[in-house]
C-alpha cells in the first residue's frame, strides 16, 4: 500500500501535461499585430448630431415651407433633425484619409445635384506626402471659403449669414498643399469642378488658392479664391465667375472670441442669349463676437450685409427685379455648454432688404399648388438647436 501510494502519484504526474496560455504571436499575427499597433493609432472617429426649431416671427407661411437664404436649419415651424454627421480621419507620416458621412436636412439642402451621392457624402479624400509639409490630395473636398461652417457646432451662431449661402460649395478635383516647419503659414492650390452644384452637375474646370496665416493659437487670417466657369452640364454659355474671401478670427481672451469677413465676386457671362448674359459685382461681410459671461454661458452678437446690385448670385432665389439689390441683419443669440462639445443655442435674426417694394422672403416659387401666403421685405424668426460630438 505504501508503495503504491508513492507511485500512483508519480505516474499522474508524468501523464499530465503542462497547460500555457498562448503566445501573443499564436494568436495574432505579426502582420495583424503590426496594424494594430501603426494603423489603428493614426485613426480618428468623430460623431455629431444637431437638431433644431425655427420659429417665424410674423406674416402667413406654410409649415413645410423652406426659408430662403438658410445654409443649415431650412424647415420653419417644426422640430428637424439638422444633421447627423460620422467623420472618419486616419493620419501616418506619409499618406492621409477624410470620409465624411451626413444625413437631415441641411445635406439635402445643398447637394440638390443629379449624382445622388452626393446629398450623404460630404466629402471623400485621399492624400499623399512627398516630403515634411507637402501634400498633395485627390477627391471630394468641402470648399475652404468662409469663416462660417455649414455645421453650427463650428460657428459663434448656429444659423449662417446671406453670404455664407451664396459661398461656392464642395469641388471634385486635387490640391497640393504646403505647410512651413513652424505652422504658420498654409499653402494650398486646387483645380476641380463644382460637382454639388445646386440645381445640376458642373463639369466646367474650376480653381482657386487657399493661404492661411497662424501666428499663434490666437489669431488666424486667411485669403481663399475660386474661379472658373460655373455653368451647369449643356448649357450654351459660359459663366465665369471670381469669387474672394478674407476673414480674420481672433481670440483676444479665453472668453472672448471675434471674427470678421469680406467677400467680393466678379461675374461675366459669354452668350448668345441676352436674356442670359448677368455681368456685375457681389459684396458681402459679417462682423461677429461670443463672450462666456460664465464658465458655460455665452452671448454671441452678428452683423451681416449682402449687396448684389446686378443679381449676379440672388437671381435664382428672388424673381422680383431691382438695380439695387441689398439685404443686411443682425442676429443675437444665448449659448449653453453643459459640457465640451455640447450646447443648447437660442438665437433671434433680423433680416431686410430696406425697401418694401424689394421682397426676397417667404415669396411663392410654386406655382401648382399655388400657396397663399405674403412675401415681405423684412424677416424675423428665432431658433432653438441643440448639439453633440463626441
Amino acid at each position: 500500500m505504501k508503495l503504491k501510494l508513492y507511485v500512483i502519484p508519480v505516474l499522474l504526474l508524468l501523464l499530465i501535461r503542462p497547460v500555457y496560455c498562448q503566445k501573443a504571436d499564436s494568436l495574432l499575427s505579426k502582420v495583424e499585430q503590426w496594424k494594430l499597433k501603426h494603423l489603428l493609432k493614426g485613426l480618428d472617429v468623430h460623431v455629431y448630431l444637431d437638431a433644431y426649431y425655427v420659429g417665424n416671427i410674423g406674416g402667413t407661411i406654410p409649415t413645410t415651407h423652406t426659408y430662403e437664404f438658410q445654409t443649415n436649419s431650412p424647415f420653419i415651424n417644426e422640430a428637424r433633425l439638422n444633421m447627423f454627421d460620422v467623420q472618419i480621419n486616419y493620419n501616418t507620416s506619409w499618406s492621409r484619409l477624410v470620409a465624411e458621412f451626413m444625413i437631415g436636412d441641411q445635406p439635402m439642402l445643398l447637394s440638390s445635384s443629379t449624382a445622388q451621392w452626393t446629398n450623404f457624402l460630404s466629402q471623400a479624400s485621399l492624400g499623399f506626402s512627398f516630403c515634411k509639409g507637402l501634400w498633395i490630395d485627390f477627391g471630394y473636398f468641402q470648399s475652404q471659403i468662409g469663416v462660417e461652417s455649414s455645421m453650427p457646432i463650428n460657428n459663434l451662431l448656429s444659423v449662417p449669414t446671406v453670404g455664407t449661402y451664396f459661398e461656392p460649395s464642395s469641388v471634385l478635383g486635387s490640391s497640393l498643399t504646403y505647410t512651413t516647419n513652424d505652422e504658420a503659414w498654409t499653402l494650398a492650390a486646387w483645380v476641380g469642378n463644382m460637382f454639388s452644384l445646386p440645381g445640376g452637375k458642373n463639369i466646367h474646370v474650376t480653381y482657386g488658392l487657399d493661404i492661411s496665416y497662424n501666428p499663434n493659437e490666437s489669431l488666424t487670417i486667411s485669403f481663399n479664391n475660386f474661379m472658373g466657369n460655373i455653368a451647369k452640364s449643356g448649357a450654351i454659355y459660359h459663366k465665369y465667375l471670381a469669387y474672394n474671401n478674407l476673414y480674420v478670427t481672433y481670440n483676444p481672451l479665453p472668453k472672448l472670441n471675434l471674427i470678421a469677413q469680406a467677400d467680393v465676386a466678379f461675374q461675366k457671362v459669354s452668350s448668345t442669349e441676352k436674356d442670359s448674359i448677368r455681368m456685375g459685382t457681389m459684396v458681402s461681410g459679417l462682423l461677429g463676437a461670443r463672450f462666456y459671461f460664465l464658465p458655460k454661458f455665452a452671448v454671441a452678437l452678428r452683423a451681416e450685409v449682402f449687396y448684389d446690385p446686378k443679381e449676379i448670385l440672388i437671381k435664382d432665389k428672388y424673381s422680383g427685379k431691382t438695380s439695387e439689390f441689398i439685404i443686411y441683419g443682425l442676429t443675437g443669440g444665448l449659448e449653453f455648454n453643459p459640457v465640451k462639445d455640447a450646447y443648447i443655442r437660442v438665437q433671434y435674426s433680423y433680416l431686410t432688404t430696406g425697401n418694401p417694394q424689394v421682397m426676397p422672403f417667404n415669396e411663392v416659387i410654386s406655382a401648382l399648388p399655388l400657396s397663399y401666403y405674403w412675401p415681405d421685405f423684412l424677416r424675423q424668426c428665432y431658433t432653438i438647436t441643440t448639439g453633440l460630438r463626441f
